[in-house]
């Protein structure tokens, strides 16, 4: 569940943070609107996991993470009010307020979460990237996939919207590859004497091997490989293709980021 949970709100300020980035009267309130929609889901959700299920996410600091968890959830109901009545400079307070409720929650759990049984140099910068990188390829591959779509419901929309989003996209996918590199580089370097030793935990098929392999393949590589495609049809103005192309993206990341999720809480390393 603690998995689950970390998903749900990685998934939610990843997609908080593409909403700055276009203006609103170029897509309409019904873009807005569906991704507010998805958000409210998500940490709607994420509180029924908190407070229904018998696990403390926030460890010592539950007051920080429940002020988070919960203030996120109120300003994204104000955020959705704000853009039913097309409020656009109203709108951006609760979306910021919005935001930082939701990271304060996802890095505490975060941090609260991972255990520390397998010594790692640099284990907080390492999971600070691990987690960041995690919620915007997550939120951004979804909204890039959504605002895709959206170019069949407004034709006429500028493809440089959609070029701009593939290409942070493809940005983002980069960054997750140098932060996973260097938390391999950390745990190959550690002593190998030291039991349990992150290096062999992750790789060994005697241990999590079976995972990280799979996530390196589907939570890295393909999304890696269909970022520069669907950036290539973006530019040719072929939109149909780039969603499609997406679609299999977002599943290849939502599959990558649970299983990077899991061998992160099962061996301490940042993945």
């Amino acid at each position: 569940m603690e998995v689950f949970f970390l998903f749900l709100l990685a998934l939610t300020v990843g997609s908080l943070t593409t909403l700055y980035w276009i203006p609103e009267p170029d897509l309409g309130r019904g873009y807005f609107q569906l991704n507010a929609l998805i958000i409210l889901g998500l940490l709607g959700l994420a509180t029924a996991v908190y407070y229904l299920h018998p696990f403390e996410p926030f460890g010592d600091r539950a007051n920080l993470g429940t002020a988070g968890l919960l203030g996120g959830l109120a300003a994204a109901f104000v955020y959705y009010g704000a853009i039913w009545r097309e409020s656009w400079r109203v709108a951006r307070w609760p979306l910021s307020l919005a935001l930082a409720g939701a990271a304060t929650a996802f890095l505490v759990a975060g941090y609260q979460l991972v255990p520390t049984f397998t010594p790692l140099p640099y284990r907080q910068p390492l999971l600070l990237a691990s987690l960041a990188g995690s919620a915007l390829l997550l939120g951004w591959s979804l909204d890039t996939m959504l605002l895709g779509h959206w170019y069949l419901i407004s034709p006429k929309l500028t493809f440089r919207h959609l070029v701009i989003f593939c290409s942070v996209l493809l940005g983002i996918v980069v960054f997750r590859h140098l932060a996973v590199a260097a938390s391999l580089i950390a745990a190959a370097a550690v002593d190998p004497l030291v039991e349990p030793h992150p290096w062999r935990a992750l790789v060994s098929f005697g241990g999590h091997g079976i995972f990280f392999w799979f996530r390196l393949v589907w939570g890295l590589v393909m999304p890696l490989l269909l970022a520069l495609m669907a950036l290539h049809c973006a530019r040719q103005h072929s939109n149909q293709s780039a969603t499609g192309i997406l679609y299999v993206l977002v599943m290849g990341s939502i599959i990558g980021e649970l299983t990077a999720l899991y061998l992160t809480l099962s061996t301490g390393v940042p993945m």
